[in-house]
């Protein structure tokens, strides 16, 4: 077993993954290269600390430094396919993971030809959150098909890198980071907190109207988590698209254009373009939502 990409947080290496594509923390992959069951790895003592280094003699392209990625990098991969392909060790990790995914049959949901994840397991965590899907969809008077759809665009982009972003998301608590199965940005579910839309927690004094704008993203991040409150403020950032652009342009009859909106800020007019993003979520993952929530 040998690591084949590396992530790092606040310049050190955190998180490990292997050729069998399994995750491993640092103390994880620590007490494997302790055991020799991580090839090419040695474990340093330094400072205090326990490090891990590449042996001699190992090949360039198999030292660690090689095969290190900012965790920066890895969520900047998610909704970016063309930055991850560009990027040597990420596009290696990627087509690792399409040809086992491939290898294990199933059918396959594809993003930009790139990203894939089986349609039976983002069928499982799409309707284990049902309930939350609709009784937010009620709340804010939006398509539930179309919440559905959205879910399921950020659970197909994550799918690849989600074991490694939930090992690294502890590092990130105090930044703006997305999180929760429908990946709400902290920023803006205090903006959604902020302006009346949604508030996890209303006995929760640090997200009262006076206090929301001081509340710390770190605290904010504990409710985003949640499946329930991170769907339910993808709820709340649809309606508030719908509103936000009222005054130019009625998008209730334009799921692509508010699939488009949803994670693409643009100041309102009056004709807006829906981008390839908005389209595959306002066509076939809606039509996968209405299908597996039914």
């Amino acid at each position: 077993m040998k690591i084949i990409l590396v992530a790092t947080a606040k310049g050190k290496n955190v998180v490990f993954v292997d050729d069998a594509l399994q995750v491993h923390t640092l103390e994880e992959a620590v007490r494997l290269a302790k055991s020799e069951e991580l090839a090419n790895i040695h474990v340093v003592q330094k400072g205090g600390g326990v490090y891990l280094r590449s042996s001699r003699n190992v090949p360039q392209k198999d030292q660690l430094e090689q095969l290190a990625v900012s965790s920066h990098q890895l969520f900047n991969s998610v909704n970016n396919i063309r930055h991850a392909v560009s990027t040597p060790v990420v596009a290696r990790y990627l087509q690792l993971y399409d040809y086992t995914l491939q290898k294990d049959g199933g059918s396959l949901i594809v993003i930009e030809g790139k990203v894939k994840i089986t349609k039976e397991a983002a069928k499982a965590k799409l309707v284990a959150h049902k309930d939350y899907i609709f009784d937010a969809a009620k709340k804010f008077n939006v398509d539930p098909y179309l919440l559905g759809a959205i879910v399921i665009d950020e659970i197909t982009r994550f799918g690849p890198f989600e074991d490694i972003t939930d090992l690294l998301a502890g590092y990130f608590v105090g930044v703006d980071t997305s999180a929760g199965i429908a990946q709400v940005k902290t920023k803006t579910a205090r903006g959604l907190i902020r302006d009346g839309y949604y508030n996890p927690n209303p006995n929760d004094n640090k997200l009262s109207p006076e206090n929301i704008r001081k509340a710390s993203l770190s605290h904010i991040y504990t409710y985003v988590k949640e499946p329930e409150h991170s769907i339910f403020f993808a709820a709340a950032k649809i309606r508030s698209v719908i509103d936000e652009w009222g005054k130019y342009v009625d998008l209730t009859s334009k799921p692509e254009i508010i699939a488009t909106l949803y994670s693409l800020y643009k100041e309102p007019h009056a004709h807006p373009e829906p981008n390839e993003r908005g389209l595959q979520i306002a066509g076939e993952f809606y039509q996968l939502a209405k299908a597996w929530l039914q």
